[in-house]
Order: C-alpha cells, then sequence, then structure tokens
C-alpha cells in the first residue's frame, strides 16, 4: 500500500474564522478493511475521488455508498467506513461556524449524518470538476479558497459573530458551565441556546459535555498520562463519571480505546 498526504492551515483572520485546514488523503492498492471514526467534533465538506466506498451508521440504521461529494456534520455516535483500491480524498475542515457561515443552513441539519453536497449547494459540483483537474495541493487550495471568498462575500459579521468566537475560545475550558457561559457572552440563556443549536450543531449543555468528551479524547494520545489524570483534566469528577461519558460518544471505555490502533486520534482501524 503507498499512501500520501498533505495539509493547508489558513493564515488570514477571515479564512481562519471559516476553515481549520484543507486536507488530501491518497492511498493506492489498499487492502480491504473496515475503519471506525469516532465523534471527532469536525464539520468537513469532502471530494469523495475514490474507488467505492460504503458508509454505514449504525446510529441512524443506514448503510449506503458515499457520494462523490458528500458533507460530514457533527458526529455524537461512532460510524464505520469499509473501503478497498484506491482512495482519494480531498476535504475541507470547517470552523465550528463556518458550515452556517457558507451556506445559511443550521449546524443541527447535518448532525449524525453525511449529505449528499449538491442538494445543499449545486457550485459544489462545479468545484468538484475544478478540482479534480488541479492535480497539484497547492492549486486545490487556491481553488477552494477562491471558493469560500465568494460565498461569504456578502456575509455580514455582526456582534454576534464575535460571541460565536468568544463562545468557541471558552469550550476547551475544563470547569464550563452554562451560568458562566451566560455570563461571558452577555447573552440569556434562551438566546445562548438558540445561538448554540443554530451555529454549533447542539444546545449549551450538550456544548460543554461534547468538548469534555473531544478534550479527553485528544489526551488519551498523550504518552504518560493515567486515565485519572485524564479524567480530571477534562473536567469529569470521578473515573466512573469519565468512563460513562466517554462510552456514550464511542462506545467503548477509554481504556478499549487506547488499546485500539493509534494512528490518528478518533480513528480505529480493523
Amino acid at each position: 500500500m503507498t499512501k500520501a498526504s498533505d495539509i493547508y492551515f489558513p493564515v488570514r483572520d477571515v479564512e481562519q474564522a471559516i476553515v481549520k485546514s484543507i486536507w488530501r488523503l491518497r492511498e493506492w492498492d489498499l487492502p480491504g478493511r473496515s475503519e471506525i471514526i469516532l465523534p471527532k467534533g469536525t464539520v468537513e465538506i469532502i471530494f469523495n475521488f475514490s474507488d467505492p466506498i460504503t458508509y454505514i451508521n449504525p446510529s441512524i440504521k443506514i448503510t449506503k455508498q458515499l457520494p462523490v461529494i458528500f458533507i460530514n456534520g457533527l458526529n455524537f455516535k461512532p460510524f464505520e467506513l469499509i473501503k478497498s483500491g484506491r482512495q482519494e480524498f480531498l476535504g475541507i475542515q470547517l470552523s465550528s461556524i463556518g458550515l452556517k457561515m457558507l451556506f445559511n443552513v443550521s449546524v443541527k441539519e447535518f448532525n449524525n449524518d453525511v449529505c449528499e453536497g449538491t442538494l445543499v449547494c449545486p457550485s459544489l459540483e462545479v468545484l468538484s470538476h475544478e478540482l479534480f483537474n488541479e492535480k497539484s495541493f497547492h492549486a486545490q487550495v487556491e481553488t477552494i479558497m477562491k471558493w469560500i471568498h465568494r460565498k461569504v462575500s456578502g456575509v455580514h459579521f455582526d456582534r454576534g459573530m464575535d460571541r460565536l468566537h468568544k463562545l468557541i475560545h471558552l469550550q476547551s475550558a475544563s470547569d464550563l458551565t452554562v451560568r458562566k457561559l451566560i455570563r461571558e457572552i452577555c447573552l440569556s440563556e434562551r438566546q445562548l441556546r438558540r445561538l448554540s443549536s443554530d451555529w454549533l450543531g447542539m444546545n449549551t449543555e450538550a456544548f460543554i459535555l461534547y468538548n469534555k468528551y473531544l478534550h479527553a479524547l485528544h489526551l488519551l494520545h498523550t504518552p504518560g498520562l493515567s486515565l485519572t489524570q485524564i479524567g480530571l483534566q477534562s473536567g469529569y469528577y470521578d473515573q466512573s463519571h469519565f468512563i460513562r461519558e466517554f462510552k456514550s460518544y464511542t462506545e467503548r471505555t477509554p481504556g478499549q480505546y487506547q488499546q485500539s490502533t493509534r494512528e490518528l486520534p478518533g480513528h480505529i482501524f480493523v
């Protein structure tokens, strides 16, 4: 099996507000294998130039072939990909607010699913053809960024956007509470709940719990930390609480996850 990967991180403020990274992954002569993908807190637009790939999501009882262009929304349960042969993905990993800014659709509409991209935005089909014809990663990145600038050229950045950025900045705090968010963001609980649901894909309480889990997921890849230390640093008050919450998202305990392959956080290759 031959493998190659590329990644680009935006440097301009406006671009960083929308895009976390643009990445490309290519694999040739891939033997048949299954890949379980855990909730990772990411929202992505993915261009799939691969041989057929089967997508299995037990949480919504769906098995289907991945489309050429799809939007992978926030996941709260694992899903599985069955792959073989030639694989080529080009992905735009969006910030928590990027999806809403690009398509003016509530992030919640995409939760726990992969959606056909052209049904959300017909211009993605034209973009897909342009990207397929550009063989260099640098040229593909330039094409994507031009498309993004066209899409958001008319978006108005108001005070609400500042509050969203502050909310996202606070998400890594292990002692985060709804009361603290209300105080820091200067919104009522009802306003904050509506803002979170529409732009972040979940209500405020779920946002706090989800980010505790994500913090723990990444700490599980830090050498030298015990499970007890990881749980405490992630904001869980005891080990049983940590195990129960982690398992609710991944269907496995933190210890079981650590014993699985560690090639990429949130990915388990079977």
